[in-house]
């Protein structure tokens, strides 16, 4: 397959449309990769969704930044949680196709957040 340029930001506001979600963006333009299959990052997207919405009952928080060392995707909600479930290990594993890695941050009780980093130049 041939490689294609892919917006993160028009992405995440299509995806949003059709999971007919409430959250909040802050996303900045000119946050594009390059691959061959959006398809597995979708997938992860859609997980980080899903990971914040079981934890909390109000609007998400969605950013996208760039910066020198990359473009920065996070997914962020306030929590009375008090235990953050472990990321499953095959989302790390989808990432790697795109030069990109998910950590988990937030406090238990407090708030989550999952932020996702595409190294520059991302292949795929």
């Amino acid at each position: 397959m041939e490689n294609e340029t892919v917006d993160l930001r028009d992405l995440l506001f299509l995806i949003k449309e059709q999971k007919g979600m409430d959250a909040s963006l802050g996303l900045e333009f000119d946050c594009v990769i390059e691959t061959d299959d959006v398809k597995p990052l979708v997938k992860v997207i859609n997980y980080a969704i899903n990971y914040t919405a079981q934890l909390t009952d109000q609007a998400q928080q969605i950013s996208l930044n760039t910066s020198i060392s990359g473009i920065i995707l996070s997914f962020t909600g306030f929590t009375s949680a008090q235990e953050l479930p472990e990321i499953n290990p095959g989302v790390n594993d989808a990432l790697q196709k795109y030069g990109a890695v998910m950590e988990q941050k937030g406090e238990a009780g407090k708030f989550t957040q999952l932020l996702i980093t595409f190294k520059s130049n991302p292949i795929g």
